[in-house]
């Protein structure tokens, strides 16, 4: 016995030797594995650890991997673990010959999937310890049947109560670094949009500034000389139909006009027909005095998945189409310009694709027409993305899933962010 108990010893130093250095706690277990192999065999090994005061539990894995892995990143509540008992403290080990026909390992919503596609049977579970605490399991299993004793459950206790203290530590460690990028990286965002926001809404003053000079440069002299021209014909007391056929002309301009004005605005075909039809008939009069002529195409394979978003994020949508066809046709120069949306699965993507020299793309906090377009992209959740085209020119693409247009919905706008460009 003295002699086993000083080999015992010496793997104990052997696994505390493997785990120095390590701060990955996936890795540092494996190191830990293959030690403590070298006293109990097995053809799989796995550590449980709980998390968030045991309501949950990750999971990581020696040897081959499982459907089990993916516990390392996702946590999944302690409720649906084949080895719960322990977890819990309800049992204070399992060993059993063959765990395929043994039901403890399974039960309605159990996790068990492994146990069968790897034929674990042979399995040995006993708890970790770290504060007088349980915090997780050690698992170790083989494929053969009644491969371990009491001798094998004794050690492989004082295999975990010998690791638990370390890789708890360097668990807790690595989830508080992951809320620590986690909260950073909202923080980030918070700001992106702050700021975003800000010249967005610089950007909506200076349009407004914009309109109101072309109301009154364009629609108000329109206006003026029409009421000149109708007092003429009024002194006059009669009125050629020459004359009657210009004043015509000129109110027709002024309603056309007007009506120019007050789409960009408040698009009127987007909240009458949906957004396909907006783009369309937006993209068709962007193009209409293009000299030379440039050629469109609209493809729609949404499935009317468009038409089913929220107001706001259609409106945001619009918008950010609208910028790009403006930019390609202002500044590219283009042949030709393609417009596609598309519904893959949870995923709706709009394209605006053209054949011009291409345009530089922004970075996300410039200020500027692609500026707003990430501004707002990042309000409602989708991701954006401004690159040379394929063979020549530029494609801009905006990415949002069904899940992100959910909860972009849930959030309050800005007043005002929705409604002008």
């Amino acid at each position: 016995m003295a002699k086993i108990s000083a080999a015992l010893v010496e793997r104990l130093l052997a696994i505390s030797r493997a785990l120095a250095g390590h701060i990955d706690p996936g890795k540092a277990f494996r190191a830990t594995a293959a030690e403590i192999g070298t006293i109990i065999p097995h053809d799989h090994m796995d550590v449980a650890i709980l998390l968030h005061d045991g309501r949950q539990h990750v999971c990581y894995e020696a040897g081959f991997h499982t459907s089990w892995s993916t516990l390392a990143r996702n946590p999944l509540p302690v409720d649906v673990s084949p080895v719960r008992s322990v977890l819990r403290g309800e049992v204070p080990y399992l060993l059993t010959e063959d765990a395929l026909e043994d039901p403890r390992f399974h039960f309605d919503g159990a996790l068990d999937e492994p146990i069968y596609s790897a034929g674990l049977r042979s399995r040995i579970i006993v708890p970790l310890r770290a504060r007088g605490n349980i915090v997780g399991a050690l698992n170790i299993s083989r494929q053969m049947r009644d491969c371990y004793t009491v001798r094998d459950l004794q050690v492989a206790q004082h295999c975990a109560d010998f690791i638990a203290p370390y890789i708890y530590a360097l668990i807790q460690s690595e989830e508080a670094r992951r809320a620590m990028l986690a909260e950073s990286e909202a923080r980030n965002r918070k700001e992106l949009l702050r700021v975003g926001a800000a010249r967005l809404t610089e950007g909506m003053e200076r349009e407004r500034r914009r309109i109101a000079m072309d109301l009154h440069d364009q629609t108000l002299a329109d206006l003026s000389r029409i009421v000149r021209q109708v007092t003429a014909l009024h002194r006059q007391g009669v009125a050629r139909a020459a004359q009657l056929a210009e004043l015509e002309n000129e109110i027709v301009n002024c309603l056309t006009e007007l009506r120019h004005i007050v789409d960009d605005m408040r698009p009127g075909v987007l909240e009458l027909f949906g957004l396909r039809d907006a783009i369309e008939a937006h993209l068709n009069r962007s193009v209409s005095r293009a000299s030379p002529p440039i050629a469109v195409h609209m493809r729609d394979q949404s499935d009317g998945v468009v038409d089913m978003l929220p107001e706001r994020i259609r409106t945001a949508l619009y918008r950010i189409v609208q910028e790009a066809i403006n930019n390609a046709v202002r500044h590219a120069e283009p042949g030709r310009i393609d417009v596609s949306l598309l519904a893959a699965g949870p995923l709706l993507r709009i394209t605006v694709a053209d054949d011009g020299s291409g345009y530089r793309a922004a970075e996300p906090d410039e200020s500027g027409g692609i500026g707003h377009m990430h501004t707002r992209a990042a309000l409602i959740g989708a991701n954006l993305r401004v690159e040379p085209g394929m063979e020549s020119g530029t494609r801009v693409s905006i990415e949002i899933t069904l899940e992100g247009v959910a909860a972009a919905a849930s959030t309050t706008p800005e007043p005002g962010l929705a409604e002008h460009a």
